[in-house]
């Protein structure tokens, strides 16, 4: 399984890097992860929002290879227990393409990002710094892995 993280960043702290690292280097053999970021869109104090989102969007779709399925993180999406993520993620297990997770920008995901994805996930209702939410992913991927692989480290 190869698990693709794309997401709109202009940089992340080092504590960030190591903490995702730390957790994408726990998975065996059996599941790959790939980071990707991209840089933002420029915003000036009269940007159209928008259209910024729509280039984003363009970007981190262009990155999805064809058959690839998408989750978009976004805070209107599906609000899982750990229950219906481990199931969720046994789904992922099963499809024979690449997945993508499409974390957006500080606007968040365009609307075509969002229509073209398989679901639309939200870690919380609350608002997290941007460096935080690829560890809190990754932690809650490694978490359903973990689970399904009977490992202690869900308890």
């Amino acid at each position: 399984m190869i698990i693709n993280i794309l997401a709109i960043e202009s940089s992340r702290p080092k504590w960030s890097k190591d903490a995702f690292d730390e957790y994408s280097s726990r998975f065996n053999n059996s599941i790959k992860v790939k980071w990707n970021g991209i840089k933002p869109v420029k915003r000036l104090s009269n940007s159209n929002i928008n259209q910024i989102k729509d280039k984003e969007g363009k970007a981190l779709l262009s990155q999805v290879k064809s058959g690839g399925l998408i989750i978009c993180l976004d805070q209107s999406g599906i609000s899982w227990n750990n229950k219906d993520l481990k199931s969720e993620f046994q789904k992922w297990q099963s499809y024979s393409g690449e997945l993508y997770f499409l974390i957006g920008g500080p606007d968040g995901l365009s609307s075509e990002c969002l229509k073209k994805s398989s679901k639309n996930w939200s870690l919380s209702l609350l608002t997290f710094p941007h460096a935080i939410v690829p560890v809190m992913l990754i932690e809650q991927i490694y978490r359903s892995w973990s689970m399904t692989m009977n490992h202690p480290y869900h308890r």
